[in-house]
């Protein structure tokens, strides 16, 4: 076992009777969705939610790849009544604010209080969020509905990239993870926890709960699940999955996060064997361990090598992943880096990328057909130095819009006022907030066609993956600066525990 890798088993096997069935049990659904990456200089604040309640989440969620819709329609199959209660997510970024949580935390229970009696609840949460100086407050929400609801089965489901701590699981009857990396598998997700609790509701499961970590952080290649060492995993993972284990997961938890308990998780959910859910959650989490080797970032290419790669290539769009600076990680997307570099080496490529600038987007919002020179970038990382360029603003907008890609399919977004910038040829979309430039409805959205371009610079760890499958064969990932670094060994932890993989490499 390797250092400080103590596992953790908790049980919440309380006493319920196996003969209780209940015909059509009420079971509330819920979300509440944030991830923080601590090193992001932009905090997260209640404007930037997506709030829908009731009937509203229900008639905009359903038939979307989202573990609300997912738990809905699980629970519908299985001859329960889903009440919903309230859908809210922002996108990954800094810390949540002390009064946006507060506000957050505040509605959960407002909500639950309105839809009480229940029989049970499928709660959706990501696992890393951080609010204010709260580390864990994924288990701060868990703790509001557990108060609410008593003793009914509290079922939780959560991202892949979630970090479970041991409150986590005490708070909680049942939690299940994403399996798959790039994430495709949400409402499979949600159906899997709804199933779940339904069983537990009708006594024909009494499930608990057994979780293992290591000291370690995985970059973002690193935790594909279709292929590589965590898909092998993944695959043990599942082959040991019936009978009495009732779910496997493996949650290799997002590595720009810096709070007391960071590390890999395994949690194993049994019909009410611990001891062996704490020996297969040990026996995983050793898999995993003995190949923290394998589980690295392919190899990173500098701009000029990227772009040298692209010219030699037929593939097209040829993707760039710019992994540094990634919105869907928790980082701004305001660093224009790729504008300069673009223009120095592929001045007559094709190239679409993409940078936040609230003020830029909205000053060209008004200019549509007319040349503009102006300073973009640098708007909330303060170490990123703003890029001047000059060129004619062909398209500009607002609204929503719904993501096409594998991941979140149907979810409605927005990345506030936008607008194209072109010179020569390359076209920058500049917008007023974070945007997800690896699902090809943003550049849709934008009228940008991203088949037609040469190279396509996506703001994306892996989403791009399973939502551009005919360009990923090829796709590079960019050595850059920034607050969703690959380079995970130059973040700098105060809070996580020490010796951490792969920081302390030599120590371990």
């Amino acid at each position: 076992m390797p250092p400080s890798a103590r596992p953790s088993r908790t049980s919440r096997c309380r006493s319920r009777r196996r003969d209780r069935h209940m015909a059509g049990p009420r079971i509330g659904v819920a979300s509440l969705v944030q991830e923080t990456n601590t090193f992001s200089p932009k905090s997260t604040v209640r404007e930037d939610y997506t709030v829908l309640l009731g009937e509203d989440a229900l008639r905009s969620l359903a038939g979307t790849n989202t573990e609300f819709a997912g738990a809905v329609a699980g629970l519908e199959e299985l001859g329960a009544e889903a009440a919903p209660l309230l859908a809210a997510w922002a996108l990954p970024s800094g810390r949540v604010t002390e009064d946006t949580f507060e506000y957050l935390a505040g509605m959960l229970d407002r909500e639950l209080e309105r839809a009480l009696p229940l029989d049970g609840l499928v709660l959706s949460l990501h696992g890393a969020m951080v609010a204010g100086s709260v580390f864990d407050a994924d288990a701060a929400l868990i703790e509001v509905a557990r108060r609410r609801i008593g003793s009914v089965p509290l079922g939780v489901c959560l991202d892949l990239h979630a970090n479970v701590t041991e409150r986590m699981v005490e708070l909680a009857d049942i939690m299940v993870g994403y399996h798959t990396e790039p994430h495709v598998d949400m409402a499979s997700t949600g159906e899997r926890i709804a199933r779940l609790v339904v069983k537990t509701v009708r006594g024909g499961v009494v499930p608990v709960m057994a979780l293992a970590k290591r000291p370690m952080l995985v970059p973002a290649e690193g935790m594909r699940t279709d292929m590589g060492p965590m898909s092998e995993v993944r695959s043990l993972a599942d082959s040991r999955t019936g009978g009495p284990i009732l779910d496997v997961s493996l949650f290799p938890v997002q590595p720009w996060l810096d709070v007391p308990e960071l590390g890999l998780g395994v949690l194993v959910v049994t019909d009410g064997d611990l001891t062996g859910a704490g020996l297969l959650a040990e026996q995983l989490a050793g898999e995993v361990w003995r190949r923290r080797d394998r589980m690295t970032t392919p190899r990173l290419m500098v701009p000029e090598e990227a772009f040298r790669a692209a010219r030699e290539s037929d593939c097209r769009p040829f993707v760039m992943a710019h992994t540094a600076d990634c919105p869907t990680a928790g980082a701004p997307g305001d660093d224009p880096v790729m504008v300069t570099e673009a223009a120095r080496h592929v001045p007559d490529l094709v190239v679409f990328h993409s940078v936040l600038d609230p003020e830029v987007s909205r000053r060209c919002h008004n200019e549509v057909g007319g040349r503009v020179r102006i300073a973009v970038g640098g708007a909330f990382e303060k170490s990123v130095v703003p890029v001047e360029i000059e060129g004619t603003v062909t398209a500009a907008g607002s609204g929503a819009y719904r993501l096409t890609g594998r991941s979140f399919t149907g979810r409605e977004v927005s990345m506030g006022e936008w607008a194209v910038v072109v010179t020569g040829n390359h076209h920058l979309l500049v917008s007023s907030a974070p945007s997800i430039t690896a699902d090809p409805a943003t550049w849709r959205h934008a009228g940008l066609e991203p088949d037609r371009a040469d190279v396509l610079i996506v703001r994306s760890c892996s989403d791009y993956r399973a939502n551009f499958p005919g360009s990923a064969a090829e796709a590079v990932t960019l050595d850059l600066p920034g607050p969703s670094t690959p380079r995970l060994e130059h973040l700098e932890f105060r809070h996580a525990p020490k010796p951490l993989y792969p920081h302390d490499r030599t120590a371990m």
